[in-house]
């Protein structure tokens, strides 16, 4: 028996002590959880409820019979489906790629020594605090000429390049320590190399963090598919639900929860299950140098 096997058996099991300030802000987080929690759960009930229950001035939360109208109204009032997988392909071409955009990046302001490296990296971290709205213009004018307009790709190229997914990354690779850089030089291997067998590795962590974030944004954006694409069959579902919404004097209202339902419980289920990895990835802590 090793020396901390007996000592476990002569002190007994480790009891984890909770302080009433734990206890209290422990309460405080289910209650203002429940609070962000509760209109999404009354959207999805009203997506079940009959027309006349979705149209009454005091809200029902139990609905007194679950039907699927507002979900065959969704899908059959507009092409929805086709809207659906239009943010699908552009969400995860676009998570992919700017996942690999970011690692390439990062790994270029943490490791490569260049003249400007660090004001060119304090130039680039300033576009974040540029409102969208300043680049439309210009950004519009570029997609134009590209030939790009009522395209997925005007959505998936420009947004290859995600400031914070570049911020998030350099500063994990700078904890990563050099000498393993190092030990992979004097074998013969390059950049490419390193950062296929080192960095990706001990990384996956922050990475799958700026894969979530990217994700949840392209998901819900709404301003870019609206500025570079005006055909329905290849809008985004945001813009899609919205164009139905705003049509024949209010659209459906139970197809409007449908597709709010549609747009939301994705989100909700995926950062429940991958909750843990995002707080990991976001938790890393940059050393400067």
């Amino acid at each position: 028996m090793s020396q901390s096997q007996a000592l476990r058996t002569v002190v007994g099991p480790r009891r984890r002590r909770f302080e009433p300030s734990q206890w209290i802000l422990s309460a405080i987080l289910i209650v203002v959880g429940a609070a962000f929690g509760v209109p999404v759960l009354w959207v999805v009930l009203q997506s079940f409820e009959t027309p006349n229950e979705q149209a009454s001035v005091g809200p029902i939360w139990i609905p007194t019979q679950v039907t699927l109208h507002s979900y065959q109204t969704l899908f059959s009032s507009a092409p929805f489906g086709w809207n659906l997988l239009n943010s699908v392909v552009v969400t995860v071409a676009v998570v992919i790629g700017a996942a690999a955009v970011s690692v390439l990046a990062a790994y270029v302001f943490a490791r490569i020594e260049f003249r400007g490296r660090e004001v060119l990296f304090t130039l680039f971290l300033a576009a974040l605090t540029l409102p969208s709205q300043v680049s439309a213009v210009p950004s519009f004018v570029v997609i134009k000429y590209l030939h790009l307009l009522n395209n997925q790709l005007s959505l998936i190229i420009p947004a290859l390049i995600q400031v914070v997914g570049v911020f998030l990354l350099r500063q994990h690779f700078r904890t990563i320590p050099t000498d393993l850089d190092d030990a992979a030089r004097i074998d013969g291997a390059g950049h490419l190399t390193i950062i296929r067998r080192i960095m990706v590795p001990l990384s996956w962590p922050a990475i799958s963090a700026v894969m979530v974030i990217t994700g949840q944004y392209i998901w819900n954006d709404f301003f870019w598919p609206n500025l570079f694409i005006n055909s329905t069959n290849r809008m985004t579902a945001p813009l899609a639900l919205y164009n139905l919404e705003s049509t024949a004097g209010g659209g459906p209202i139970g197809a409007v929860f449908a597709g709010l339902s549609v747009l939301c419980v994705p989100c909700v289920i995926g950062f429940i299950f991958l909750q843990r990895r995002l707080m990991e990835g976001i938790g890393y802590r940059g050393i400067s140098r």
